[in-house]
């Protein structure tokens, strides 16, 4: 949450093993049980409501990355232009109404962030948009990352180049 943004003070009730479950998890993380559960509650409105409705799995990434291994790449990439499109084009209408290059954009970075398969950074370099998905899924999750990424971004006819190593892809818009 950036610091402009405006608060609201509500007063909830929670089971009180919700709430120890907070408590530990603020302490681990060192920070406070409000600013969890802000996060939490963040993480659900960008994210979690919309997921949820197209009957999304969860996985662990240690689960994906052997399903990836077992996979030619030659299917991976099959595999995701197949699926690229539709859930993301699903979201993004549900969301914001449109789809547009900000609409994509905010898509993929609520995908990395939310989905926990990657580390997402963005920075403006000579006019470009450089945006950096760093990863632990391997060769294969590159493979996987870009062609979605392909998939996603021609929805809406931008071709990003893109390029990719062991452990990230690389997009420039």
């Amino acid at each position: 949450m950036s610091k402009k943004e405006k608060t609201v003070t509500r007063s909830f009730r929670i089971s009180e093993p919700a709430f120890k479950a907070l408590e530990e998890d603020a302490e681990r993380r060192n920070t406070s049980v409000n600013t969890l559960l802000n996060q939490i509650l963040l993480a659900y409105t960008n994210w979690g409501r919309f997921i949820d409705r197209v009957g999304a799995l969860r996985t662990s990434k240690a689960a994906f990355s052997l399903l990836l291994n077992a996979a030619s790449d030659e299917a991976i990439i099959e595999a995701a232009r197949a699926s690229g499109p539709d859930t993301p084009k699903s979201i993004i209408l549900s969301k914001h109404g449109t789809l547009s290059l900000s609409t994509v954009l905010d898509y993929v970075r609520n995908a990395v962030m939310y989905g926990g398969f990657a580390e997402y950074s963005e920075v403006e370099s000579r006019g470009k948009m450089v945006i950096t998905l760093m990863h632990d899924l391997g060769r294969k999750g590159s493979v996987f990352i870009s062609s979605i990424l392909e998939s996603i971004f021609g929805m809406i006819n931008v071709h990003p180049k893109m390029s990719a190593s062991e452990h990230s892809v690389i997009v420039e818009i």
